[in-house]
């Protein structure tokens, strides 16, 4: 399906076209409300086309579009969008174009681009700014901004395609919070129960692993969390976590420094060269990293499959790995970090529980260092990492 495209217009129309650049004539009618007007203007001036809505109605507070329609074009691609209502609450204008809002609420809303449509129920943003034209052409300098939004929550949303069933997600939500005035910030970000049932993909393999597995349906859930400080640098990645119900989690947590304002701008416009891209990269140093699964039957049920297929049971399975590990790690040449794998993976395989890999060297490793070492001496990287790995602890 095409989901970046959506997450393009959605986005657009949730945070008021963050992406687009406000202007003074009107392609479309004009609604002779100032906060309406200038949000269909900035639709437009992106990657909309066809702007309208029916009608705008005001009472107290609240501004509502009803009835909004936009076709939009990006790279190519075409689609349009449609929303029942969308709400502006306690809405106003800035002399620099930008609009803030207490909250902004979607209601019945559709994206669809060819034969692939999103569908969502409801979404409320709160703390909304809808970003001006310099802070849009100059990155960096929308960091000592305030953030484009405060918390949002996407409910009710189903995924749609063309002779395929249809994926529902619960719901999808995350916040921003700032730190002081340099524009750190901390952020969340999740997806629940999005539900993938095999009959609709067109992959029969897909559908028989899942059955042998003794799952009726993929059922994932995913969230982050972390926060950034402007002033050193630090981008602190606290927990990035996929979990499939019955099946286990996967966490990931990392400190990376050198994630200055400078650095973001460099990367904003590095994007489409990349050996510039890798360059940028190099500048960046490893302070942890930490790999975690949680198991939780997955192990068990792909042990007691693969011992089926092979004509003997888990625990004989199991030793038939364990023996063949010592062969398979020495490929790495790294006697001291395969005994380390060797002996967590053989625990692990015996009794499935949680199974770490993490880096914690004494001084932060530049990426440059990690990359010249992959060239030099590729087997000498879990030292200069000071990579451990253990199971069940």
């Amino acid at each position: 399906m095409g989901a970046h495209k959506f997450s393009q217009a959605g986005y657009a129309l949730i945070l008021g076209a963050a992406l687009a650049l406000p202007q003074t004539a009107f392609a479309f009618e004009s609604t002779n409300n100032p906060v309406a007007d200038v949000f269909l203007t900035s639709l437009e001036a992106g990657d909309a086309k066809n702007v309208a809505v029916e009608n705008v109605a005001v009472s107290g507070n609240q501004i509502v579009l009803n009835n909004l329609t936009v076709d939009y074009e990006s790279d190519g691609d075409t689609g349009n969008v449609t929303i029942g209502n969308l709400a502006f609450s306690d809405a106003t204008v800035a002399t620099d174009g930008s609009i803030s809002a207490a909250a902004l609420a979607l209601t019945d809303a559709n994206l669809v681009d060819d034969e692939d449509t999103i569908e969502f129920a409801a979404a409320v943003v709160t703390d909304v700014r809808i970003p001006s034209p310099a802070e849009i052409e100059n990155p960096s300098k929308a960091l000592n901004v305030k953030p484009a939004y405060k918390s949002l929550e996407i409910t009710g949303i189903t995924l749609k395609a063309e002779d395929e069933v249809d994926v529902p997600i619960e719901r999808i939500s995350s916040t921003f919070e700032t730190m002081g005035t340099d524009g750190s910030a901390k952020a969340s970000f999740a997806i629940e129960k999005f539900t993938l049932d095999p009959a609709g993909v067109d992959d029969e393999d897909f559908g028989k692993t899942l059955a042998d597995l003794g799952y009726d349906a993929l059922q994932l859930d995913v969230k982050a969390k972390g926060e950034w400080s402007a002033a050193d640098g630090r981008l602190n990645l606290e927990d990035f976590q996929i979990s499939g119900q019955d099946m286990g989690a996967l966490h990931l947590s990392a400190t990376i420094l050198g994630v200055t304002p400078d650095f973001i701008g460099k990367l904003d416009t590095a994007q489409e060269n990349f050996g510039k891209l890798m360059e940028l990269l190099q500048s960046l140093s490893i302070s942890d990293i930490r790999i975690h699964f949680k198991n939780d039957t997955v192990v068990e049920r792909v042990l007691d499959c693969q011992a089926k297929e092979v004509g003997t049971d888990r625990a004989g399975l199991v030793d038939q790995l364990s023996s063949s590990l010592p062969g398979i790690l020495s490929l790495l040449g790294n006697p001291g970090f395969q005994e380390k794998v060797a002996k967590a993976a053989t625990t692990f395989l015996k009794e499935p529980g949680t199974l770490t890999a993490s880096t914690h060297p004494a001084q932060p490793v530049p990426v440059a260092q990690v990359v010249g070492t992959a060239m030099i001496a590729p087997q000498t990287i879990p030292d200069v990492l000071s990579v451990e790995v253990t199971a069940n602890q």
